[in-house]
């Protein structure tokens, strides 16, 4: 089979041939229709620091898809050939403490698709009954794919009360789009949507931000305490990683409000403990991946109420072999969730 493959410890990757994986007993084979590039795979594509410490080339890159099963293990109870099914980018062990208290996407023992194992950027991909999420047979195969976005942007939403409050989305690229998405459907009472890139704060606004503010070109932070009459806003999202973002966002944020932190910052961030969260009486919430499966339940209720609309967050499409071209948008900024079909395009 054709797989986008990280071959060596450097920037970039290569599209070449890949062992087709066998299965195991809980393992289903599927044939993947759509894939969609994430931040983590820019990361590992362009060997940012805390990669170097982690991912062991060589291997197949992607955690994002959505494809039909081909083959099922004799042991898989659920899973059927020609199900439409995505897959859970967090192996949980079953076993340890966090799993057994319902926190699998914590496990001790966690292991990522496409960073500690081989991943989807693949016309084939194999993985473990438990780790599969069987779609609804009428889900487009690029809105399946995209669900790991949306529910990262679901567990955010789900972890504070979000209706009738102002908030703060530092970071528009394709969960911060959800996110605000998510906040117009539960009734956020006005929505500032914080970026540097002019193409994603067009797409904050498609998705019902209200404010939209570009970090390089005015004090973001002023900018939210002036039109909050100087109380500042209730929750601050930070969706961007982006160091300048924390400093943003914790000012602009009110005193007694609540920080919710998704981004991965390329390095560390120095924080201002007394003023930003102690002096303000902050809440401070960490946000991981999705709450395993409560949140791809809710995922799957917000696509099936239409509460966010997928289509224009997807906003463009490539042929696996064009992935270089696909990374490259992908690191402009001017584009929303990049999808990439392993099989090729079907014809409508």
């Amino acid at each position: 089979m054709h797989s986008i493959v990280k071959l060596k410890p450097e920037p970039g990757a290569v599209y070449q041939e890949w062992q087709i994986p066998s299965i195991g007993l809980n393992d289903v084979l599927v044939r993947v229709e759509a894939t969609s590039i994430c931040g983590t795979d820019m990361q590992i594509y362009d060997w940012h620091e805390w990669v170097r410490d982690r991912v062991k080339p060589p291997f197949v890159m992607g955690h994002e898809f959505a494809g039909r099963v081909l083959e099922a293990g004799k042991e898989v109870a659920e899973l059927r050939e020609g199900d439409l099914v995505s897959g859970e980018t967090h192996i949980f062990c079953g076993r340890c403490f966090q799993c057994r208290t319902g926190n699998a996407h914590i496990c001790e023992n966690m292991r990522l698709r496409g960073v500690d194992t081989d991943g989807c950027f693949a016309q084939y991909h194999a993985l473990h009954e438990a780790s599969a999420w069987k779609n609804d047979s009428k889900l487009s195969v690029e809105v399946a794919s995209a669900q790991e976005p949306l529910g990262n942007a679901v567990h955010a939403a789900s972890v504070t009360d979000i209706s009738a409050k102002r908030v703060a989305v530092f970071g528009c690229g394709p969960i911060g789009a959800c996110l605000i998405g998510l906040c117009k459907s539960f009734g956020s009472t006005r929505i500032f949507g914080v970026d540097v890139v002019d193409y994603r704060l067009s797409l904050a606004k498609e998705m019902g931000a209200d404010v939209l503010l570009n970090a390089l070109n005015e004090d973001v932070s002023s900018e939210i305490m002036r039109q909050t009459d100087g109380r500042g806003a209730d929750i601050f999202f930070e969706m961007s990683g982006a160091p300048s973002a924390f400093e943003q966002g914790f000012k602009a944020l009110r005193p007694g409000g609540t920080a919710v932190l998704f981004g991965l910052p390329s390095k560390r961030v120095e924080i201002d403990v007394a003023n930003w969260i102690v002096f303000k009486d902050a809440h401070v919430r960490g946000v991981f991946g999705r709450r395993i499966y409560s949140t791809w339940y809710k995922t799957a209720e917000v696509l099936r109420a239409g509460m966010v609309d997928m289509s224009k967050v997807i906003t463009h499409r490539f042929d696996m072999e064009e992935f270089s071209k696909a990374f490259a948008l992908m690191k402009s900024g001017r584009c929303g969730k990049v999808i990439m079909y392993p099989n090729g395009r079907k014809k409508k």
